[in-house]
């Protein structure tokens, strides 16, 4: 009824009733095209009808229509879509459903001690004997912090002609696809944007699922035995949709068609490499607050966790308390929420009911292109820990399916409590040491020897049946969901960062704020050990107090004080008054609000951070 209902409401320009059989149209597709505009679609064909013949009716309904892909994918093509040529589509049996082909913009030490995998490596944990999957912006492949562990690799990406997209393939064969050793090169130059390479996410993600330290690295990866399949599904954006994005033009953003044939390639070699998780760090669109079953990606997901494999997503990064993005919203799919160091939600993270697992994911030490290290926060972060932690359960479990071993991370975790709507939630943290048995005593089961290249491109697997939600929305959202620092140069008064936190008052988006308050709650003691401003509310109340104690004017300033560190204004280094350092400052500042000192001693700090740091 619910399909029959919604597709008779999105007809356009055409006379025919929609029938049992008609594929389902979302919603969001309909508006535009009603409104005139073409619209980038996936068509998803019903099983075993041929690509090729839908195709030549798509273009044959109008001049407007091109079909951009029909080679390469299992069970859907990719193509422009208008009134025409939805109205021919929307009562053709042979397609299922009809939704737009959206694009997403590509979330150690410390975060490996915390949940024990370390000391689960030394133990001999190191999750040999299995492949992880990246999927994401490609790799640095002379890293060395991957060095001999890159089993295979691919590249899908998509270019359009379309002046909001004008996109470029940034495979490096400059073709919609490549399989085969350096496919998922992330330093080609599609990569590079003014001299600075965009296709970075992928080597940090990779690095925290499976690096092995050598040369600088800051430790392993959380399995350093595992191997890594990264696949590019990226693309190199010059067009508006950069601008939609809050980003500068050129940009990296990937498409879901892109995400999807990713997901089906590793369905056709997860066997021969013994595929033990897919990370995908990708994420965006609006706050679920219920399962998106019916989204795209589920089918692929759903196979995959038939065969025993899981697709570990992050949640987004939008600070939701009561929900989450696409695709983690997928219930066949694992979605993972971030905590900093203090096991502690970031401020940053979306979570609730609907988040599978938490893991570190704020000041964490990775790869970085260009054979370099560097600090990332984001639940993109924090997804790889779950992805390589899955590894070393494949190692030391070999008969438990995949669900087994994801629920054997859900029951053993540490328990995280945390306000969620109007109710409270507990996620689990993962926790390795409890996780695991104390000494390898299995071997892993016997795969054969992962070739260094998969086989020739794979036959296509029939997608199967798939309802899709027609009122579902893909909004396009940033891929990877990072946070980062900032580059101010003017520090804030507690005053005036008490009104950036006062929503729609100031000029800095809640979602830079939730970063800026997360990176300073991890690196305080005092936030949010002694005092919680892990929120915007929560923020603004340490920073306007209605209280004039000393405690609470320190607070004032020493959070003000780690507010300017985050917006970029100040280093830990930098010297705000004479040989002092802003590190040293709020070293002493922390000290004496932790040891009780006394109140002129408290006041005397505040002072001086409201008169050095904050103005």
């Amino acid at each position: 009824m619910l399909v029959i209902t919604a597709t008779a409401m999105l007809a356009v320009g055409s006379p025919a009733q929609a029938a049992l059989d008609d594929p389902a149209v979302a919603k969001d597709l309909a508006a535009e095209v009603r409104q005139g505009e073409k619209v980038r679609a996936i068509i998803e064909l019903e099983r075993g009808q041929n690509l090729a013949d839908v195709a030549k009716t798509a273009e044959a309904a109008s001049s407007k229509t091109k079909v951009i892909s029909k080679a390469g994918s299992d069970g859907f093509i990719v193509a422009t879509v208008d009134k025409p040529t939805l109205a021919e589509l929307r009562t053709d049996s042979r397609v299922k459903a009809i939704y737009k082909d959206e694009v997403s913009k590509p979330t150690l030490d410390v975060s490996t001690r915390l949940i024990g995998s370390d000391r689960a490596n030394r133990m001999g944990w190191t999750g040999q004997g299995s492949t992880i999957a990246i999927l994401d912006t490609g790799i640095d492949r002379d890293h060395p912090f991957f060095a001999g562990r890159i089993v295979a690799e691919a590249c899908f990406s998509s270019s359009d002609p379309d002046p909001y997209y004008l996109g470029e393939v940034v495979c490096p064969n400059g073709q919609p696809s490549q399989i085969g050793a350096g496919a998922a090169d992330a330093e080609t130059a599609k990569c590079v944007v003014n001299g600075v390479n965009k296709c970075y996410h992928g080597s940090h993600v990779a690095g925290i699922a499976a690096g092995k330290k050598a040369g600088t690295a800051p430790s392993n990866g959380v399995a350093p035995g595992a191997g890594i399949l990264p696949i590019q599904v990226s693309t190199r954006f010059n067009g508006t949709i950069c601008e939609q994005q809050e980003l500068p033009a050129p940009c990296i953003l990937s498409f879901t068609s892109d995400q999807m044939r990713a997901l089906q390639h590793v369905e056709e070699v997860r066997a021969g490499l013994n595929v033990v998780a897919i990370n995908m760090s990708i994420g965006g669109g609006p706050r679920y607050q219920v399962h998106c079953d019916g989204a795209p990606l589920e089918a692929e997901i759903l196979r995959l966790k038939s065969a025993g494999v899981a697709t570990v997503i992050s949640s987004g990064n939008d600070g939701h308390d009561n929900g989450i993005v696409r695709p983690a919203c997928i219930s066949a799919a694992v979605a993972v929420g971030a905590t900093d160091d203090h096991d502690a939600p970031a401020a940053f993270s979306n979570r609730g009911p609907l988040i599978d697992l938490f893991a570190p994911g704020v000041a964490i030490n990775s790869a970085l292109t260009g054979n370099t290290f560097g600090v990332l926060n984001g639940t993109s972060m924090a997804a790889p820990h779950v992805a390589g932690a899955l590894a070393l359960l494949r190692q030391a479990y070999p008969d438990l399916t995949g669900d087994q071993l994801v629920e054997k991370l859900r029951t053993t975790g540490k328990s995280i409590a945390y306000a969620s709507g109007d109710t409270t939630v507990t996620t689990k943290r993962i926790d390795l040491l409890a996780a695991l048995p104390p000494v390898p005593t299995a071997s892993p089961r016997p795969t054969g020897t992962p070739a260094t290249t998969p086989a020739a491109t794979p036959t296509p697997t029939p997608t199967p049946t798939r309802t899709h939600r027609p009122d579902e929305r893909f909004d396009p959202q940033p891929v990877p969901d990072t946070c980062k620092r900032g580059k101010a140069t003017k520090p804030l008064t507690a005053k005036q960062w008490a009104t950036e936190m006062h929503r729609k008052k100031g000029s800095l988006s809640d979602k830079t704020l939730l970063c800026y308050l997360s990176l300073a709650q991890n690196g305080s003691k005092v936030f949010p050990e002694l005092t919680n401003a892990g929120s915007l509310g929560k923020a603004y109340k340490v920073l306007a107090p209605k209280s004039k104690t000393a405690k609470a004017l320190l607070d004032r300033e020493l959070l003000a004080a780690w507010l300017n560190y985050t917006h970029g204004v100040h280093n830990g280094s930098t010297k705000i008054h004479g040989s002092i350092t802003l590190a040293k400052a709020i070293g002493l500042a922390e000290r004496r609000r932790t040891t009780n000192g006394t109140s002129a001693q408290l006041r005397k700090s505040a002072g001086y951070l409201y008169k050095h740091a904050n103005k």
